[in-house]
Order: C-alpha cells, then structure tokens, then sequence
C-alpha cells in the first residue's frame, strides 16, 4: 500500500483528509465512519486510476487489501491523537484530551484559586399566584439557575446566588460575589426543623474571621467570562482577585476537565439533592422513567421558595460533610485546620467596598425652567428624580451632577451630588416609580413591557404594583412566569415585613442619609406565613403587595 500512496502524493493527502474529516457542531454531517466506508472509497479511488483494469493490488488478493488499509487507518489515526479524539470522540473528548492535568498549576493553600460555574437546577417548581377568587393558583416557571464558588483547597462552597432569569447576567455573577464576601445565616425553615446537620455552614457563617474573606485567583468558563468585562474590574478593585478565563489563563472555553472541583460539586448536588426528588427533570429525558416533573411540582405545589430553602440546606450541609480527599475532614473542618496554622494570612474585603458591588453611578443633566415654572430634576434610567434642595437649585439647570443608585433593591431613592462633591441629598422617584421597591433591572424590564404595549397604567398608579397585577391575571397556562415577576417577589420578600409602601421608603431615605456614598444596602427580615392548623398543607408564599 505504501508504494501504491507514494506513486500518488494527492491520493494520500486526500485519503488522510478524509480519515480526519469532522463536522462542525451544529452541523448536518456523517457522525460516524466505519473502516468499511473508508475502504470502499479508497478502492473505487484506485479503480478510477485503472488498477483494477491492470488486476494490481488490492485487487488481486482474496480480502480486496482490506486488512492492509485498516492497518494504515488505524496507523495515521495514533500518529495524530489531538484529531483521532475529534474523530472518534467528538469536541468533547477532544477538549478532555487537551486540558491540562494541573501539573503547572497547583494551589498549596486556601483561598489561593476559587473556581466559579453557573448550572441548571434539573427540577420544575411553581409559584402561587393569586387567583380572581381569593385563592393562589399553582404555576410553573422556567428552570432555575445556580452560580457557586468553591475554594479549591478546601472544596468549600464561599457563596452561591439562585438566578431567576433564563440566562445567568453580570448582576446575577455580582450578587454571587457579593454573597460570599458577607456573613451567611441560617434560613429559617418551613419544611423541617432539623435539616441542617451539626455545623453546617459557609465559611462566613462559622466566624468573624472568614466574614468578606479573599481569594486570590478566579477560574471561569468562558461563557461567565464573556458576562461583562465589569466582572473582572470588581474582582481586582474588590477582592484582589485575577480572572483566569480561557484568553488569559490555563482553562479552555466549555471545558469540565479544566474546573474539576466545581464539577464534580454540581455532579453532587444533581445526584444528591435534586435529582433525588419526583419533580426532577433528570440529566437526560430517558432519567424521568415515566414521570411529568411539572405535572409533578404542579400538583404538590412545591413552590420556588422552598426550592430556595433546599438549595440553602445542602449547600451548607456539604461543607459540613467528611471529604476523602481532605484526610476525612469536612471543607470547614479543613479551613478552620489549616488557618490556624502559624504564617497563614487570610486578606478580607473592605465592607464599604463590599456593600457597593452593586451600586450605579451615572451622570446625568439637571432639567428644569425658572420661566415655565419647572422645577429641576433629573432623569435616570427611565424615572424622573428629585427633592427639595435640587428643586431650588436653578444654577444647576443644563449642567451635570452625580446620580448613584447605592440600594441596589431600592431605585426608589438615589444618591446625589455636583461634579465638584457637593452633596444634593437623596433625590427620590416620581410617579409611577415612587411606591413598591424594585431593582434597576426590574425597571428596565417593565419599561420595556410597556414599550410593547404588553399593559398600560394610569396616572399615580404604581408601575410595579401594576405589572404584578398584569403577571397575576394571566390566565393559567396562557403565558409562563416572567422572570421579572420572580425578581419582584425576591425584593418584596427581601425588604418587606408585613406592608410594601411608605415605612420601608422612610427606611431607606433614613439609611441612605447616614451612609457614604457608596451607601449601604437595606436589611429586612423574611417574614414567613406559619404552617396550618392541620400541619399538613405548606402555605403559599406570597408576600403583600399593598400599600
């Protein structure tokens, strides 16, 4: 066979081509080739060259050299692994077979390398939503993500965030930051009273000393990456973080291998918690063996909160559960053994910095007409601000001054001040903008539901409070809950106790004034409805809506 391919350069580079050849991804093409196809081609490529017409070889030996060519297949496939591993596996034993072992990159302490992943809840859950009748209908929303960072060294969850949206955004990636650089506490259960386990825990729930703790390199994928380069900028400003993404560091886009750790955390957290219950969707469609998971979430009602309680519940158990890997120990056991070690310094964040993760700061012009009467104001993101001392301040007409939204739950009120730093005071939102709390986010979310002619509202109504309204009367089925809607209840829940309307505005207004201008967010207990007489039925999980 060798002599026959070195009569003809192009009939071996064209065989190998075709040895090697792979379709992209998403593309319509052969997935696989067996040698007999293979083999078929290369004869019919020799008779066209009349070496059949000539009786040579192949075709003057009993097998049609049919041994001889899988010999020569099988020979130029090991001599080139990194194209045998596309050919023969796909892109993703391919990228496996790339990644590094973590040979040049090795982490000896804790808090050296965090690794950050957002994945796919595989369940259904609901949310009750008032019905016309008084009662709470059962609805089922998209599925639900979640973004942890897990510590390298010690396998211990630092923080996690529960994202609503269809998609993990930059705030979402922000809040997970945000959540490990604060002090966790232990939720207050409505499904058990004893799930935690003894010690369970995240770091910053077990002492002062690992409250706003830092680490010094962040592993992403390339798709959190690619979130916003704003990412990168908290991490340097407010961890002391480097982001190590597939452009600058060791790890390849969409590859598991190069993140181990939080892999194999998300693999636990499938097979050991979600996945365990009857609403699950399973990994693959053949997991759900006979069963509807929204038929399942929809008739038990097991509702998004308690999905959130749960989630809450084995992430902290986790970090109170023995670990071969570590000597037996658990990830805090491991932490709190090797910080007390002597020569061990452990950085922590500045709270103010923290605190300010989410924050916005934006210029914006004063508008405004002595002539006509119009008072100054100012429009940001899509409301218009205000308040007695910019009201008199005409000089400022046409110029520019600092607006920053320091309660990243709470743009009903927003920091101001002059270029040069005077200090405006705290500007607050006009109608329809001035009633029930919401996020930036949220607000851009119902503007643009507005845009669409989706509803409409009236003159003093409250935006939010009319959105709700447009989520609630959806008829069952017609349309899934807006995530918006999800995101809503969160900041109700969050900020609320009994009433949504001026108490907690006054809060804020009295917050805001004491605080730099970073600003600190608001802290509100959940409030949780009890379970009924009967102890049977969970209750619905709706905070009021009302002024």
């Amino acid at each position: 066979m060798q002599s026959v391919l070195d009569l003809h350069p192009e009939l071996r580079a064209s065989f190998e081509k075709r040895i090697f050849k792979s379709h992209r991804q998403h593309e319509l093409g052969e997935a696989k080739r067996p040698r007999l196809t293979l083999w078929k081609w290369f004869l019919d490529e020799l008779q066209k060259l009349g070496y059949k017409q000539l009786n040579q070889w192949p075709f003057n030996t009993q097998n049609m050299g049919y041994v001889t060519v899988c010999n020569y297949i099988k020979d130029v496939l090991e001599a080139n692994p990194k194209q045998t591993a596309r050919v023969l596996g796909g892109p993703d034993v391919e990228k496996k077979l790339i990644s590094g072992d973590g040979v040049d990159r090795p982490v000896v302490s804790i808090f050296q390398r965090v690794e950050m992943d957002a994945h796919k809840i595989d369940g259904r859950f609901c949310v009750m939503m008032p019905g016309m009748d008084g009662d709470y209908v059962p609805k089922i929303i998209y599925r639900i993500w979640v973004i942890v960072i897990l510590d390298v060294c010690s396998r211990a969850v630092l923080g996690y965030y529960l994202s609503m949206g269809k998609e993990v955004s930059k705030d979402d990636v922000l809040r997970t930051i945000k959540m490990a650089l604060t002090r966790w506490h232990r939720r207050i259960l409505s499904f058990s009273d004893n799930a935690y386990q003894d010690g369970a825990a995240l770091p910053s729930g077990v002492s002062d000393q690992y409250v706003g703790i830092c680490w010094d390199e962040t592993s992403v994928d390339g798709a959190l990456a690619e979130t916003c380069k704003h990412v990168e900028k908290v991490l340097i400003d407010v961890v002391g973080s480097k982001l190590l993404t597939p452009k600058s560091g060791f790890s390849s886009r969409r590859s598991k291998d190069d993140r181990p750790f939080i892999e194999s955390f998300f693999r636990n957290l499938a097979s050991k918690g979600f996945q365990r219950l009857s609403n699950t969707t399973g990994a693959k469609p053949s997991e759900k063996k006979g069963r509807d998971p929204d038929k399942v979430a929809f008739t038990s009602q097991f509702q998004l909160e308690y999905a959130e309680e749960l989630l809450d519940v084995i992430i902290a158990n986790y970090n109170a559960t023995p670990h071969t890997g570590l000597g037996h120990r658990s990830p805090l056991e491991y932490i709190q053994f090797i910080s007390s070690r002597p020569g061990i310094s452990i950085r922590c964040a500045d709270s103010n910095s923290v605190q300010g993760i989410l924050t916005y700061r934006r210029k914006c012009r004063v508008n405004g007409n002595l002539k006509d009467g119009r008072k100054p104001h100012v429009n940001f993101e899509g409301a218009r601000y205000t308040n007695e001392t910019l009201q008199q301040r005409f000089d400022l007409v046409d110029n520019f001054i600092w607006v920053v939204n320091h309660l990243e739950d709470d743009a009903r009120v927003v920091q101001a001040s002059t270029i040069d730093g005077q200090v405006l005071g705290i500007l607050r939102a006009s109608p329809p903008w001035h009633k029930l709390p919401h996020s930036l986010k949220v607000r851009q979310a119902i503007n643009a539901a507005l845009r669409k002619g989706k509803f409409l509202i009236s003159s003093n109504v409250d935006a939010v409070e009319a959105f709700l309204e447009y989520s609630e009367s959806q008829p069952n089925g017609k349309l899934p809950v807006h995530p918006t809607y999800l995101e809503i209840r969160r900041i109700l829940a969050q900020q609320a106790n009994q009433n949504i309307g001026q108490t907690v505005l006054d809060t804020a207004m009295l917050v805001a004034s004491k605080n730099t201008p970073t600003g600190l967010p608001l802290k509100a207990e959940v409030t949780k409805t009890g379970i009924t007489d009967d102890g049977d039925k969970l209750p619905p999980r709706r905070m009021a809506a009302s002024d």
